[in-house]
């Protein structure tokens, strides 16, 4: 067969395409894939529907009123507000969206993936293995059950970078610059900011190992990986600029503590996925009982994958490129490995990023893509009847012998696996319940699954091994391991698919009470807290990084926590009566397949009231403690940082207030006020809320201070005002307009490059092996 172009026949694409369509319009229109109790059902669902309802009533929603009280929208990325992709929830039905997104991005991955394989040169069928396999690796294909639609999103674009980088890298063709920029942006507008820094650290180190292998490539690869990603943050500029500017006033504004940033590592012992996924269980059968989630913690490529691998190793013709394939992934495997090595406290100390979020276990996920590389020269070597050495089959065999073994033993006496459960319940990093842990049955169950699995890691083994060995003999023998490798993949696959019911997005008995209960009010629904756009009513709580830090910080304080080290994983048990600023009203509980409500005694405040006695207190604590006292009256005064400008007469009767529109980022009110009064407008403060003046008359600008810490106040003069508060994030106009004049000049570059090349085909110059 001729080498490969690195291009696939648009045909494909779209009969793949449709053929992932025909999937999703046969599945049932209330099922969603991904498990019930998961983040699609938890919040993506109610965050792209809202989005997509909002713009199809002719508004962009910068913020989010549902969660936290109100949060910005698109300053917390995951929104991805502004990703072309999503425009599918503007023309399908919610479920239907979301599968095809999901599926779709399974698909682009593949297919970028397919594209990287062949620019490295490798026979068709070989790339073709390359993109059939990375979607369904550990790496990836768990996120599918855990409704992770943002990180399967951000990871579809990464191997589309790496084939740019490829194709500047080995054709010195600035068109691989361009695609490989236009994916980063398509990354960061995707929404998961740390699948883009790791993809960024990946190709930086690349970029690296390249300059030290290669010397034509050292005065280029850095250069060409600095240039594509500040492409990339000007077209994604709509994006960027508020989500960073976002950043500054969220509870992520300051290095978070080295244990929370050391979370999700990934276990040590976890390194046997390679080639036992479902020795610590799986996510439909054998419950997980190792460290963290399986999603985060699987690294299986297939038990015929490593073989492969280890063939591209000791291939002549592939050896070097598999080197540096294989020595990134060994890189990038110790990042992931984070605070089990020492090299996460330099990273958290002195590398940017490393210190604002946890997970680093997500480093597994370019490693993978490395390793599938080097699994992609071994399929290539083999269809070219290149042999690996005997040593690497006997090994094969010996290690399969082994594992068999070890796993026959766990399944005769799966009560072994309890001298080692103690060590992971010990960590304090499984999630499990404690008495889990000690409970006879699930061990033996446990350790059955585990010697299971160990099982047919060395059955494959010995299948593929023997097959090498006897190959130079019977060479038809050496397709055993390239047959062996999709039947892996398929079980794996099989054992980590589920579909759920939309209902559990928001139970129906839900919604029908606060239908019946209407009012302008805030609820704490612990079960579903980003769901507020689905029950009808914002929350008071959510589950994201993106609260901002003013409202964290007051939340944990009134639950008794310390408002310095604040996160989302915050429990609210306690209603104080200061939640009435907060318009808090219900509580909800449900168990025994019953909704239980807890009524605050406090009736909520109004949305926008004047009141005209004030107190200057500086200082976030002494705030605190004022606004927690008993004698404090949310309705009779407010709190202010500084003083107010004009500075509010007391009087009996300031005035009245009128709203005359509310959408999720404005509010439009009209007010007569007789004596200066403080506007109190009992929704979330941020920096980036603007007032401004509609019609003559009132005052000719308007301030908008923090009001009893976290909420917004504007001093009015006597007289007539018609005001309108909106949310403009930081750098969203600039950031318009740098990405409209960045995407031009992109489209007049690729169009000038592609013309060019058709007039002047470029001759293939490969740099490296």
């Amino acid at each position: 067969m001729p080498p490969s172009t690195g291009k696939t026949p648009p045909w494909i694409a779209a009969l793949l395409l449709v053929a992932v369509a025909a999937i999703v319009f046969v599945m049932p229109g209330n099922l969603v894939i991904g498990a019930p109790d998961t983040d699609l059902m938890r919040q993506f669902l109610a965050w792209r529907d809202f989005a997509a309802q909002s713009v199809l009533a002719g508004h962009l929603p910068l913020w989010n009123p549902y969660t936290f009280s109100g949060q910005p929208f698109l300053g917390g990325f995951q929104s991805a507000l502004l990703y072309p992709p999503n425009i599918i929830f503007l023309f399908l039905p919610l479920c239907r969206a979301a599968n095809l997104s999901l599926l779709m991005h399974l698909l682009i991955l593949g297919w970028g993936m397919h594209r990287l394989a062949s620019r490295r040169g490798l026979h068709p069928l070989a790339a073709a293995v390359c993109g059939v396999l990375f979607p369904l690796t550990g790496a990836v294909f768990p996120h599918l059950y855990a409704g992770h639609l943002p990180n399967l999103c951000t990871m579809a674009w990464t191997p589309w970078i790496f084939a740019g980088l490829e194709d500047y890298y080995r054709r010195r063709r600035l068109q691989g610059l361009l695609l490989a920029s236009a994916a980063a942006a398509l990354q960061i507008l995707a929404g998961h900011v740390q699948y883009v820094l790791y993809t960024a650290v990946a190709a930086g180190l690349q970029a690296l190992l390249y300059s030290i292998a290669e010397p034509s490539l050292r005065r280029r690869a850095l250069p060409a990986v600095a240039a594509i990603y500040a492409a990339a943050a000007a077209l994604s500029a709509a994006q960027l600029l508020p989500g960073l500017a976002n950043v500054g006033q969220g509870i992520r504004h300051a290095r978070v503590g080295f244990h929370f940033a050391s979370m999700f590592s990934f276990p040590v012992e976890n390194l046997l996925t390679f080639v036992a996924p479902g020795f610590f269980g799986d996510l439909t059968g054998q419950v997980y009982w190792g460290r963290g989630y399986l999603w985060e913690m699987s690294a299986f490529v297939g038990v015929s994958g490593l073989i492969l691998a280890g063939t591209a190793l000791l291939d002549s013709g592939r050896r070097r490129a598999a080197r540096l394939d294989l020595g990134m992934t060994a890189l990038l495997l110790v990042f992931a490995l984070g605070n089990h090595t020492p090299l996460f406290a330099f990273l958290y100390n002195y590398v940017p990023g490393f210190d604002r979020l946890r997970g680093v276990a997500k480093f597994i996920f370019p490693a993978t893509m490395f390793l599938v590389l080097a699994i992609g020269g071994g399929v290539d070597a083999l269809i070219h009847r290149r042999l690996p050495r005997r040593a690497l089959a006997l090994g094969a065999l010996y290690a399969g012998f082994i594992a068999g073994a070890a796993g026959f033993a766990l399944t005769a006496w799966p009560g072994i696996l309890a001298l080692f459960l103690p060590v992971i319940q010990r960590s304090g990093e499984s999630y499990l319940a404690a008495a889990t842990f000690t409970d006879h049955a699930f061990i033996l169950d446990a350790g059955t699954h585990a010697g299971g699995s160990l099982i047919q890691a060395g059955a494959i083994l010995v299948l593929a091994g023997g097959s090498l060995l006897l190959a130079r003999r019977r060479p038809f023998l050496r397709w055993v391991p390239l047959a062996l490798l999709p039947l892996e993949m398929a079980g794996f696959a099989l054992t980590h698919f589920a579909t759920a019911d939309v209902g559990y997005a928001m139970p129906r008995e839900l919604q029908e009470y606060v239908a019946a209960h209407r009012g302008d009010y805030r609820v704490l629904d612990p079960a579903v807290p980003n769901n507020g756009f689905f029950l009808g009513a914002p929350d008071l709580w959510g589950n994201d990084p993106g609260p901002l830090s003013r409202y964290a910080e007051f939340m944990a304080y009134t639950q008794g926590g310390d408002p310095d080290n604040v996160s989302q994983n915050l429990k609210i048990r306690a209603f104080p009566p200061v939640y009435t600023m907060l318009r808090f009203r219900y509580a909800f509980t449900i168990s025994d397949d019953a909704i239980h409500v807890r009524e605050s005694d406090e009736k909520p405040m109004a949305l926008a009231q004047l009141i005209s006695s004030y107190r200057v207190i500086p200082g976030r604590d002494a705030l605190f403690s004022e606004l927690t006292s008993p004698s404090f009256d949310p309705r009779q005064t407010v709190l202010l940082e500084s003083a107010p400008d004009p500075a509010p007469v007391p009087a009996e009767n300031p005035g009245t207030v009128r709203i005359l529109g509310v959408t999720p980022d404005s509010l439009t009110v009209e007010a007569e006020v007789a004596s200066p009064a403080l506007l109190l407008i009992t929704d979330p403060y941020s920096r980036d809320w603007r007032a401004r003046p509609l019609g003559d008359g009132g005052q000719k600008s308007y301030d908008i201070l923090p009001a009893n810490y976290i909420l917004r106040a504007i001093p009015l003069a006597a007289g007539h005002h018609k005001i309108l508060v909106e949310y403009v994030p930081a750098g969203f106009r600039l950031g318009i307009g740098v990405s409209i004049a960045a995407w031009l000049l992109w489209l007049i570059l690729a169009f000038r490059l592609g013309k060019a090349t058709n007039i002047h085909p470029p001759h293939a110059r490969p740099v490296l092996p």
